[in-house]
């Protein structure tokens, strides 16, 4: 009972405020489904899988175009150590943000979740509670599926429902939490604009960058100005690396173009090789060729 009430709670988007996802509700046989596919038999290799093509990704994003490791240690370290079996997570979380210079968006996004947890009625007690782990999966599911998270906030999610933690997770969120806030207050940032910025463009942009961070921290800014970048900003930090450029907006566009462009092709080809008229199946118009209709 107290499982389904928070299961509904969480459908219904009663835990969170305006930032929740405008998703459509989920029904008792999807839910059902989920159960299905957690005590399948191949539901273990899948997960084994999943976590390869976890890591392949991380390894792409964190490794440059020759190939070498772009994760160097930031320097970004906690002032405190914490030794318990929470604390331990939260320490290898925390050097998971940092080698990825995301500390700031994790600890923004998992601040989210944890309230998410707290608010929502019966929560809680439901993760760390005796109940079956299959209904305590279905719930961090649906609660993933209601927020955006970057990489490492959704495999932390990701690894404590499916190594079973779920009794350590609020406290591992606690912890990091602390981990955080143990940093060296003082935050040397780099921002790298188009052009030379007002005092209220750099407010602003300053009031902006600070929301990653916690309240008590000092900052030292400094602007280098890149026409190249032509608008947006980079941001560069120990804390936080963030390239909102439109230059880089328009080669992640381009990058996405030619990938769609080069499946055009490789289906037309497969279709031609095997004597099949792919261009003229409905999958095929509606992947390539229908109009976006928001736009009209």
């Amino acid at each position: 009972m107290l499982a389904r009430f928070s299961r509904t709670a969480i459908k219904s988007g009663r835990y969170f405020s305006t930032s929740a996802k405008n998703t459509a509700p989920i029904s008792e046989a999807e839910e059902i489904e989920i159960l299905k596919a957690v005590e399948a038999p191949q539901f273990k290799e899948a997960v084994k899988k999943t976590r390869q093509q976890y890591n392949d990704m991380i390894s792409k994003l964190t490794n440059d175009e020759s190939g070498k490791s772009i994760t160097q240690s930031t320097g970004l370290r906690p002032t405190i150590s914490i030794g318990t079996p929470s604390g331990k997570i939260a320490h290898a979380l925390f050097d998971a943000a940092s080698s990825m210079r995301s500390v700031g968006i994790v600890a923004k996004e998992l601040t989210q979740v944890k309230s998410i947890i707290d608010k929502t009625p019966g929560l809680k007690t439901a993760l760390e509670g005796d109940i079956d782990n299959s209904e305590k999966t279905v719930m961090l599911e649906l609660l993933q599926g209601s927020v955006t998270l970057s990489p490492v906030s959704g495999f932390f999610l990701y690894y404590m429902t499916y190594e079973n933690n779920f009794k350590l997770i609020n406290s591992a969120l606690t912890d990091f939490k602390r981990l955080v806030g143990s940093l060296d207050t003082e935050m040397s940032i780099k921002l790298t604009v188009a052009h030379q910025y007002s005092e209220a463009e750099k407010k602003e942009l300053e009031t902006n960058v600070k929301s990653f961070f916690p309240p008590e921290t000092q900052f030292k800014f400094s602007y280098i100005v890149d026409p190249e970048i032509q608008k947006g900003y980079i941001i560069e930090s120990p804390f936080i690396n963030h390239d909102a450029s439109y230059s880089a907006a328009v080669k992640k566009v381009k990058a996405q173009e030619q990938s769609v462009l080069a499946e055009f092709l490789n289906d037309i080809k497969n279709g031609i090789k095997n004597q099949t008229a792919v261009w003229e199946t409905k999958e095929f118009r509606e992947k390539y060729l229908t109009l976006d209709e928001s736009k009209n």
